[in-house]
């Protein structure tokens, strides 16, 4: 018995690991886009290339993904709720493969940004999306895990573009990466649909056959499920009388329900916490170095160092330091490795800008390239481990299942907005006031996120989402037991609350 119920749980991992491979393969071609500026701007820079570009021109086809994500956000939205997770998903491969093959024929600076353009919208949509796939569909206790696979793929995505770039030309790179794009299409197809996104809908008989088919079935899984089910029902009650309702009436309840939904803690408080942390993420620097890498290992190490060799290296060591973030994730609480990865993140910063400063003015007693490399790889270290990790985890349990879309799309307008702010303003503020002080500032807002971070964000960790949603409220298990003797007595009080209509 003790094999066969070892073999069931085998299968029921094995599901879970396919359905997040679907979601990790387009997010490594996504991390493609992400580093294939480190290409694509020096090749461009060369005398021989058809299209040349200026110092501004450089950085908007590194950036405008930022603001493109912005739109992707916006699009996302409204369409998970409606259309459902895995039809949201499939949409999401169309703008980036349209930008790979746009790359390809284009001979203007326009058409480059034009593509890059369309590959952010895309990884607008794919950005709340894929935490919340994953989130939903796995099981809590491996769901750590299987989130911290969002910053793993794109680690992988940015790595897989730089050394491509070291051996063949920028097209070539752009053709390759379209085909990791058509692979994750192909795994998406065979992909089951959300088990929450289907109760929600009031598909319970579906739902249950997704849920236990991915999870199996146990006291566990039964008691989350009835609680989903539970929770849900109530809300689809609270919901049936606003249907016969004049749409004047229905539009003034609506913003009504949004003022009400406004006020309550598990709305607000998950969306500003993933709005520090993605800030934090973006001005941390991954993005940056990743699209910057050469200019920055040039400025940093030295003009005289092989800029290729330590980008890929560091790109080696980015995925190594994510495969351990896999394992920290199942052993250190979410907070602790967020905070001690920052700390480290905040002490590199302040030595990259000290060494820096000191060898600009001629104030270092000797100097050795291993010193700064040993900077930049203790920075990437903590970028990788924690910080890039930890907020694509958090976005995946921390909102509550009736505002996941519309939380988690509010809250990467973070990510975009700053994604844009980082990216474009970092050559223009190592131009003005130099890289000791761009990177001082940087730290600067790391410290800020984190420090507010500290008081507001909960330990997630092994909790199921309804338990880390029953926190926001301020409600602990024993008040949930004992408010269900009154559930049946206090039904249309609690329809009330739950629906945030005012009668």
């Amino acid at each position: 018995m003790g094999k066969q119920d070892k073999r069931g749980s085998c299968i029921y991992l094995l599901r879970q690991c396919f359905l997040t491979a679907s979601v990790a393969i387009n997010i490594i071609a996504h991390g493609c886009v992400i580093g294939f500026s480190a290409i694509l701007i020096p090749s461009l820079r060369r005398p021989e290339s058809h299209i040349q570009v200026t110092t501004s021109e450089e950085s908007w086809i590194a950036s405008v993904i930022g603001f493109a994500l912005i739109v992707g956000n916006f699009i996302i939205t409204p369409l998970m709720d409606t259309l459902g997770r895995k039809r949201s998903h499939l949409l999401t491969i169309l703008p980036v493969l349209s930008g790979w093959f746009l790359l390809l024929m284009v001979n203007s600076v326009a058409g480059l940004i034009t593509a890059r353009f369309l590959q952010g919208v895309s990884m607008g949509m794919l950005g709340p999306l894929g935490s919340i796939i994953i989130g939903e569909m796995t099981d809590p206790k491996s769901r750590g895990a299987f989130l911290t696979s969002v910053s793993l793929s794109l680690t992988i995505g940015v790595m897989f573009s730089h050394g491509m770039g070291t051996y063949v030309s920028w097209e070539q790179n752009a053709l390759i990466c379209s085909f990791i794009t058509f692979t994750s299409l192909l795994l998406i197809i065979y992909n089951p649909e959300s088990p929450s996104w289907l109760i929600s809908k009031g598909r319970i008989k579906e739902g249950e056959e997704v849920f236990f088919w991915l999870r199996g079935r146990g006291p566990d899984q039964e008691s989350e499920f009835e609680n989903m089910v539970a929770a849900q029902r109530m809300q689809r009650k609270s919901s049936v009388i606003d249907q016969e309702l004049p749409l004047k009436v229905k539009a003034k309840r609506f913003f009504a329900y949004l003022r009400a939904t406004s006020r309550k803690p598990e709305f607000y408080k998950p969306i500003i916490i993933m709005f520090l942390l993605y800030t934090m993420f973006q001005f941390a620097g991954i993005n940056v170095i990743s699209s910057y890498a050469m200019d920055i290992i040039h400025k940093v190490v030295g003009p005289d160092a092989n800029a290729k060799f330590l980008m890929v290296m560091l790109d080696i060591e980015r995925l190594i330091c994510n495969i351990l973030a896999v394992f920290l994730m199942k052993t250190l609480k979410r907070r602790t490795l967020l905070f001690s990865s920052g700390a480290i993140c905040v002490f590199s910063y302040i030595g990259k800008s000290c060494y820096v400063y000191a060898k600009q003015n001629d104030m270092l007693p000797f100097d050795n390239q291993w010193i700064p490399i040993a900077l930049i790889g203790l920075y990437m270290c903590s970028l990788t481990v924690g910080i890039s990790s930890i907020p694509f985890a958090i976005s995946g349990e921390i909102f509550p299942l009736e505002y996941r879309g519309l939380g988690g799309g509010i809250s990467v307008l973070a990510l975009s907005l700053n994604f844009f702010i980082a990216v474009k303003s970092f050559p223009v503020l190592n131009n003005a006031v130099g890289l000791p002080i761009t990177y001082l500032m940087y730290a600067g807002v790391v410290v800020l996120c984190l420090s507010i971070i500290y008081f507001m964000m909960p330990e997630t960790k092994d909790r199921t989402l309804q338990e880390i949603e029953d926190s926001f409220r301020g409600l602990s298990p024993r008040d949930i037991k004992s408010a269900e003797p009154l559930n049946s007595l206090n039904n249309g009080e609690m329809r009330r609350c739950s629906s945030h209509i005012l009668y």
